[in-house]
């Protein structure tokens, strides 16, 4: 390298460190329109406030799955809304002085099949923070999470819009800097009423999935062969909260009704009789819990790290303490698919009191963002992660006619290396990775309805190596590969597609070896985890930051 180039490579500026967290994942791509998907339409909406109607124009961009099954779940994808306030009608929904607005918003759908009608209600769309024009239009950001939807019969379903509801967070100007010691009087607002807001007659179709008699459509890499905890065409109940993290006492600690937001709640469509027939909606899954246990300890798995590229600088430099932790923390939800026993585990049941995964974010940095030619710039953050997971309950059939039932156990063999690399502003795709060890136990077996002792410590000979993956590319040309994207700070799927279970040792008492049992009909390549996180709740930000009024929980996936 040249002394010019030596020279052109100074030493990364905090401001550097700020601008690579906005960059890596936290930056939305365009959206682009799966099949069964309407293109986005702007719809003029009215919003009611105490000023009058006020009007806007809203948008939703969404994916739909092109077909579903009868009597099984499928999802709708998470649905981004845009909503375009005019300069004029900003009095009337935000109070005088303020600097920037946030919040959350939910969005009503019609569902419709044939003759009958339901009633979807998404409340869980968080708006991005947006200052506040001081000419032109104010436009905001809303994404959020949509409920799963059954149908008893073939044929179409359509999904129409209906009403938005806006529950923003007015955030004052910071206070200008005074020349004496005496701290200035803080500037205050109150909130803005949520207000709800209607479209024009004749409704706007945001999407169509085709349900054919026969089941014609194949299971995707996340679908689950079975789960006899709850039938795919029963509707969800709320989840239980997590014993072992009490959210705090206060309004926020109160798990919310799926239809409600802020102080508004929202009831059934105005003048839009439901006419319960063959669709069912399903509730959204609630967490209650609103904190998050301690961010976790210890070192990045060098293992786990991609190669520094020639020229790019690591940040903490080695003469430099460790970075300040970054407490965070999210549920992750999903299924453990077994090859030889075609059979999947539940992992983190929803309904069953599921654990959080707690993190610790941008431990290190790697950056170049001045390359040489032939070079591509290049962005890495590396995180911490830990996650103990709940016992699952498995069932599989032992030599193809046994009958068997366990307890399925992962304990984690240390923390979890979070990679993430790639830049969406350089067009790059974001690629994340998660990797750690976890020890896989199997007890409380039984065969055939009859107990089998297998003692207390029946399991892999070697911890199971996890090499979750996930990527942020709809922001590229084309839309990236078209399935959903996965960031660490929103959530996603995560999926690893061929996980090998080690041999098992340790298994049996009183003499009996059982090894050779569960070895012949559990271990070996070609298993698969796949998992969807819910958004991160980070307590010591300041923005809205994902833990109030609860933290997300993410539904299991289902076939698409």
């Amino acid at each position: 390298m040249s002394d010019a180039a030596r020279r052109r490579r100074r030493p990364a500026r905090p401001a550097a460190v700020a601008a690579a967290v906005l960059l890596l994942g936290l930056v939305p791509g365009g959206s682009s329109v799966a099949v069964g998907a309407a293109p986005p339409v702007p719809v003029a909406h009215s919003c009611a406030t105490p000023a009058g109607a006020v009007p806007v124009t809203v948008t939703v961009a969404q994916k739909y799955p092109a077909k579903a099954e009868v009597d099984r779940p499928f999802q709708p994808g998470a649905a981004t809304v845009t909503v375009t306030v005019p300069q004029a009608s900003l009095a009337a929904l935000l109070p005088a002085g303020t600097a920037s607005v946030a919040g959350r918003a939910a969005l009503a759908v019609t569902v419709t099949q044939g003759e009958s009608t339901a009633e979807a209600r998404w409340p869980e769309l968080r708006v991005t923070a947006a200052p506040v024009p001081a000419t032109g239009d104010l436009v905001l950001t809303a994404e959020g999470p949509a409920t799963p939807v059954t149908v008893t019969a073939p044929g179409p379903v359509v999904f129409t819009l209906a009403t938005l509801t806006l529950g923003l967070r007015p955030v004052p100007p910071a206070a200008a800097p005074t020349p004496d010691p005496v701290t200035p009087e803080p500037v205050t607002l109150d909130a803005a009423p949520a207000v709800v807001c209607t479209p024009g007659p004749g409704g706007t179709p945001l999407g169509t999935v085709q349900v054919p008699a026969a089941a014609t459509a194949e299971p995707s890499p996340s679908a689950e062969p079975s789960r006899s905890a709850a039938p795919s065409n029963s509707v969800a109940q709320p989840a239980t909260p997590l014993p072992a993290t009490p959210s705090p006492a206060g309004p926020s600690s109160a798990r919310p009704g799926a239809a409600e937001l802020a102080h508004v709640q929202l009831g059934r469509l105005p003048g839009r009789p439901v006419r319960r027939g063959t669709v069912r909606v399903q509730p959204a899954e609630h967490s209650g819990v609103s904190t998050c246990p301690p961010a976790p300890t210890g070192e990045l798995d060098p293992n786990r790290l991609p190669p520094v590229p020639e020229g790019a600088t690591v940040i903490p430099f080695p003469d430099m303490d460790p970075f300040p932790d970054v407490p965070a923390c999210a549920f992750a939800v999903g299924y453990a698919n077994v090859h030889k026993l075609g059979q999947a585990a539940v992992v983190n049941d929803p309904g069953r009191g599921p654990a959080l995964a707690a993190l610790n974010l941008t431990r290190r940095f790697v950056t170049l963002w001045d390359p040489e030619p032939g070079q591509q710039p290049y962005l890495e953050a590396d995180s911490l992660g830990y996650l103990g997971l709940p016992p699952s309950d498995t069932t599989f059939v032992t030599y193809g006619f046994i009958p068997t039932t366990a307890k399925m156990e992962l304990v984690p063999q240390g923390p979890l290396t979070i990679v993430a690399t790639g830049n969406s502003d350089w067009d790059q795709p974001v690629e994340f990775t998660i990797g750690g060890y976890q020890s896989l136990r199997l007890y409380d077996v039984k065969i055939n309805g009859t107990p089998l002792d297998v003692g207390p410590d029946c399991r892999t000979v070697t911890p199971v190596d996890l090499r979750l993956t996930g990527r942020q590319d709809d922001h590229l040309p084309g839309g990236g590969d078209g399935k959903p994207d996965y960031t660490l700070q929103t959530g996603g799927p995560l999926a690893q597609r061929d996980l090998t279970i080690p041999p098992f040792a340790g298994c049996g008492t009183g003499g009996e070896d059982l090894d050779a049992l569960f070895t012949a009909a559990v271990s070996g390549p070609g298993n698969s985890l796949n998992l969807v996180q819910g958004a991160i709740c980070t307590p010591t930000s300041d923005q809205p930051n994902g833990c109030e009024p609860e933290i997300e929980l993410p539904a299991l996936p289902h076939r698409r």
